[in-house]
């Protein structure tokens, strides 16, 4: 069965995450997981700080099983349309959700992504970063503005030095149940090198076989790398983008956002987010 754990914060943001998520599920015939992180501190020092534990877990709970009640209220859709199930967890929002998705083996992560942050987001970076940067598998982001359309029309972006083998074999499972279209395109600032990108592509998709859906393998040039690739998506109607995050250290990627994490803040599409070289 296919596992689709969705970060719930009971916003408008996890709202449209979790409507893409219920219909990504019907989708591929997965299972949803939601998961609330509860971000407080407590005294060990105070004789009711077990009571105080158990009664803040108890009242997370609630509260996230009745999210899930209005949200199917909201939609008209059928609660028992999509295997459905929650929990609750204490610690730091985007390391507590990444490391219960790498230790359980989640197949997806689709989580709610914003455009303004406070300034400790901004230093430490926001749960759905840090979630990308942390998850093994592919994790999905989702714009509250964002709208499930099921995907016809993909746009995967590529570079020159990723490792991108293992994650093409990633995408080409999940296209597995649309079969979109997709355009592997490489966004350059010269036209040094251009086969050599394109028949690199080309060598990985069909590694192992040939893949069941259209595509094409496109270079294509300007300046500014992130405002190309939302550029392209718009003007190609596309549905879904995807993008390989490069593998950094934790402290380099606090003091340096990644191009993936930069060109989602630019445009409200899905975006799923894959990483490099995944282990197996």
């Amino acid at each position: 069965m296919i596992r689709i754990l969705v970060p719930i914060d009971f916003t408008k943001v996890s709202f449209a995450a979790l409507n893409y998520a219920v219909e990504m599920a019907d989708a591929i015939k997965a299972e949803l997981t939601l998961i609330h992180v509860i971000n407080g501190s407590f005294s060990t020092a105070d004789s009711m700080f077990l009571d105080t534990l158990d009664a803040t877990y108890e009242a997370a709970e609630t509260r996230l099983a009745d999210f899930v009640h209005q949200y199917f209220i909201k939609t008209g859709k059928e609660e028992k349309s999509v295997n459905c199930r929650t929990e609750v967890r204490f610690g730091v929002a985007g390391f507590t959700i990444a490391d219960f998705a790498n230790d359980q083996a989640f197949d997806y992560v689709v989580c709610g992504t914003r455009d303004s942050h406070s300034l400790i987001e901004r230093v430490l970076g926001t749960t759905s970063a840090i979630v990308t940067k942390q998850s093994k598998c592919p994790v999905v982001l989702i714009h509250e503005n964002t709208r499930w359309i099921r995907p016809k029309k993909v746009i995967y972006t590529i570079d020159d030095s990723t490792d991108f083998d293992e994650s093409i074999g990633r995408y080409v499972k999940f296209n597995e149940h649309f079969k979109a279209s997709t355009d592997f395109i490489h966004v350059k600032v010269d036209d040094k090198n251009i086969d050599s990108t394109r028949d690199a592509v080309i060598r990985e998709v069909f590694r192992k076989k040939a893949p069941d859906f259209a595509f094409e393998v496109k270079n294509i040039y300007g300046g500014d790398i992130v405002q190309s690739i939302v550029d392209y998506s718009i003007f190609e109607k596309a549905d879904m983008l995807v993008m390989v995050h490069r593998k950094k250290s934790f402290l380099n990627s606090l003091l340096r956002k990644s191009l993936s994490l930069t060109t989602v803040e630019g445009i409200h599409l899905p975006v799923m987010v894959l990483e490099e070289n995944p282990p197996a």
